[in-house]
C-alpha cells in the first residue's frame, strides 16, 4: 500500500512536497457490498471490501490511501475499527 502526504505548500509554485510511504499486512480482500448497501448508504456497486489484521500491518490504513492488488489499484474509501480493536473494515474504490 502507498500514502503519498502532500505537504510544505509553496505559493510560489502552487505546489505540495510529496512524502511516499509504503506499508504492507495481511487480511482478506474483496468481499461485496449487498444491495441494501448500495441503495441506501450510497456506495457504489463497484466498491470493494477489505478486512485486515491489524497486528499484521506495518502502518494504520487512513483515508486516500492507495492499494495496489492483484485486481487493480483502489483507493481507501471509509476505515471501520472493531470493537475489540483487531481488525480494520476498509472500503475500497477503484483508481
Amino acid at each position: 500500500c502507498e500514502r503519498i502526504s502532500r505537504k510544505d505548500w509553496d505559493p510560489k509554485t502552487e505546489t505540495y512536497v510529496e512524502v511516499k510511504e509504503n506499508y504492507s499486512g495481511r487480511g482478506v480482500l474483496f468481499g461485496s457490498y449487498s444491495q441494501y448497501e448500495i441503495q441506501t448508504l450510497g456506495v457504489l456497486a463497484t466498491d470493494k471490501k477489505a478486512t485486515v489484521l491489524q497486528n499484521e500491518v506495518s502502518m494504520t490504513p487512513k483515508i486516500e490511501d492507495e492499494w495496489l492488488t492483484a485486481l487493480g489499484s483502489f483507493r481507501v474509501i471509509h476505515i471501520q475499527q472493531d470493537p475489540a480493536s483487531t481488525i480494520w473494515k476498509c472500503q475500497l474504490r477503484k483508481v
